[in-house]
């Protein structure tokens, strides 16, 4: 490379830098004027087909509003009937027949092997989730329902007289005991049972069962609609998901990156990816779904149809600001049923609460983990999922401590890699001997350029090298070095997992110390320990083979700047990046130090020695020019 080249590359390097800083330092500005005048965004609904997010009511009724004991005043009575109309607004939570009080709430508890719930009869719904095995960055156990919401899993549809009824809004009939708490790992047949009676005679009501598994994130749930034909308009209904999940890790704008919403149809994955602040996202499908679901970085929620497939999907989403330049994708997901018996219709689903575990997914057979995507999804999937996740999980059988597991998974895929690597570090070595001869041709033969790059092409046949050997081997490596990248930086595996002294979650940056100063440019004020070796191993690396005095600059400028920016990445990460660079570091030692060349012995029979030379690609490109000279040469004359 020459120095015009190094010059330009310098520059472009400049210039990027400087436009990304001023585009975050715009950005931070215009994220800190949203906040202050940002109000809380309510997503309103519109009809059965077109809007099924309902995340906060436009109409809201408190007790406190009730002036006298003989009814409701006729401005509370107008707005219930306005919001329910008069087949529901007796059901609703706001009010119940007692013009002084609300209808009472009534949570049981319940609990398996791996998590506690809570039920409500506000709505027949999940009102808590918590899991045993994960805890929040703030060491509390995760919680996975809104807590803005307090409740999810609701039906949706427009009742006989036009009004758009959502049933978490509805007080159902339950039997169990206030705070009855169920121990489903002994209770392994226990039901819960809610039940809405819309009609005086009993004859129309909507039943919910849920039942249980004693060691799962998964719980069913059968609804029942009886004579739907008299309360339900077109024959249609949803079952909701009306929020995101909880956040649970200390960076928001982190965990923001990899929300998203999934329909999955038709063996097609639909996705929506809420990324603009300024935009309310909304699809919707029609046709046989098998499930839908929405995740953040770690968890996620399916709603999965059991008995017979969906009739289509609704999605929606936006983006949200929050405090300390955080930020938040907010979903709602809807399964579309169709109702086939109107008498007495009855369909099935499982709810799957889960962490986002290849192997969880995996286990139920219904391609979940499809769900877990990365970016380049069609390259780093089939590695990621074929090759990286099973012999990671393979390598944690026996070896318990997940900063092992990396380290044995880096010497696993240098010896995969070598032939790749050693290819190319001897092409890269060949080249550098290489750069005074070609610089010297360029120099003599400035004003011929066909002819200079005819000297340069005659200089590799002799040399026996390919200008390409060095880069092939790098792009044969690059999907593998990304997949890992995709999966090091969301696998739930690593996620709160020890190593060793100062690195205590491989899923979050080891942070030794942090800086009274944000680092121009690049923003960070705190510096990484496995990143800073990982920048020194690189340094190494770079020394040992750039040969090229003008491009020594490269030699401290890349791991300078790799290094910043791995000052955030996941310490799991930069777990695996330092151990590649120093096996690397040591290969590099064996081959140039301590291996010695093997001196040519073998002599070539008389019949070898009479066989046809087979041209190498070099050796055709310069026949063909010299081919094309004699032919220029033969027309002048």
């Amino acid at each position: 490379m020459d120095k015009k080249s190094i010059l330009g590359f310098v520059a472009i390097g400049i210039i990027l830098v400087g436009w990304l800083y001023w585009s975050s330092t715009k950005q931070q500005k215009e994220q800190l004027e949203k906040q202050k005048t940002d109000s809380t965004k309510i997503i309103s609904d519109s009809s059965i087909t077109t809007d099924t997010t309902r995340i906060k009511d436009t109409i809201v009724t408190k007790t406190e509003d009730v002036q006298d004991t003989t009814g409701l005043s006729n401005l509370k009575y107008d707005e219930l009937i306005t919001k329910y109309g008069s087949a529901f607004y007796s059901k609703a939570i706001d009010y119940t027949g007692d013009t002084t009080t609300k209808a009472k709430e009534k949570i049981i508890m319940l609990e398996n092997e791996k998590v506690k719930m809570e039920f409500t009869n506000y709505g027949g719904t999940i009102k808590k989730f918590i899991t045993k095995e994960y805890l929040t960055w703030e060491k509390e156990p995760v919680q996975l329902i809104d807590w803005k919401t307090g409740k999810e899993l609701h039906l949706l549809f427009t009742s006989k007289d036009g009004k758009l009824i959502n049933t978490k809004d509805l007080i159902f009939n339950s039997d169990y005991a206030e705070w009855e708490n169920i121990d489903l790992t002994k209770n392994k047949d226990f039901t819960l049972k809610y039940e809405l009676i819309i009609s005086e005679d009993s004859t129309q009501k909507i039943i919910k069962t849920y039942s249980f598994d004693p060691d799962s994130y998964q719980f069913n749930v059968d609804y029942e609609l009886v004579n739907s034909d008299k309360f339900i308009t077109g024959g249609k209904y949803q079952i909701i998901w009306g929020s995101s999940l909880n956040l649970t890790e200390y960076r928001s704008d982190d965990e923001a990156t990899f929300a998203e919403a999934f329909a999955y149809m038709g063996g097609e994955l639909e996705t929506m990816d809420a990324s603009d602040f300024e935009e309310k996202y909304t699809e919707d499908f029609n046709g046989n779904t098998d499930f839908v679901s929405s995740r953040n970085k770690y968890f996620g929620v399916f709603i999965i149809p059991t008995d017979r497939k969906g009739d289509g999907a609704y999605l929606t989403g936006y983006k949200e600001h929050l405090k300390d330049l955080g930020q938040r994708k907010e979903y709602s997901i809807a399964l579309k049923m169709d109702v086939k018996n109107d008498l007495h219709e009855k369909s099935s689903f499982m709810i799957l609460l889960t962490p986002l575990d290849y192997q969880i997914l995996k286990s139920y057979d219904r391609d979940l983990q499809i769900t877990m995507r990365f970016a380049l999804d069609f390259i780093v999937r089939p590695i990621a999922q074929y090759f990286i996740l099973p012999f990671f999980s393979f390598l944690h059988t026996f070896i318990p401590n997940y900063g092992f597991v990396i380290i044995v998974f880096s010497i696993a895929l240098k010896i995969l890699l070598h032939p790749l690597t050693k290819k190319q570090m001897e092409s890269m070595k060949k080249m550098g001997t290489l750069n005074p001869k070609m610089t010297a041709i360029r120099e003599k033969y400035k004003d011929d350029s066909q002819k200079a790059n005819q000297q340069i092409m005659k200089l590799y046949k002799e040399e026996k090298i390919n200008p390409a050997g060095g880069c092939l081997p790098l792009l044969l490596q690059m999907p593998i070095l990304y997949a890992l990248f995709g999966v090091f930086r969301s696998t739930i595996e690593l996620r709160q997992q020890p190593f060793i002294l100062w690195v205590h979650d491989l899923a979050a940056p080891d942070v030794i110390f942090q800086l009274p100063f944000k680092i121009p440019l690049f923003g960070i004020d705190q510096v990484a320990g496995l990143a800073t070796l990982m920048g020194i191993t690189m340094f190494i690396q770079q020394k040992m083979t750039v040969t090229d005095p003008k491009q020594k600059a490269f030699v401290y400028i890349m791991p300078i700047m790799l290094t910043l920016l791995f000052f955030t990445f996941p310490s799991g990460l930069n777990l695996y990046y330092f151990m590649f660079n120093l096996l690397s570091i040591l290969q590099m030692i064996y081959t140039t130090k301590i291996k010695k060349a093997k001196p040519e012995t073998e002599v070539k029979s008389v019949k070898d020695l009479n066989k046809p030379k087979k041209l190498t690609f070099m050796e055709k490109m310069q026949k063909r020019l010299e081919d094309q000279r004699k032919t220029q040469r033969k027309r002048r004359r």
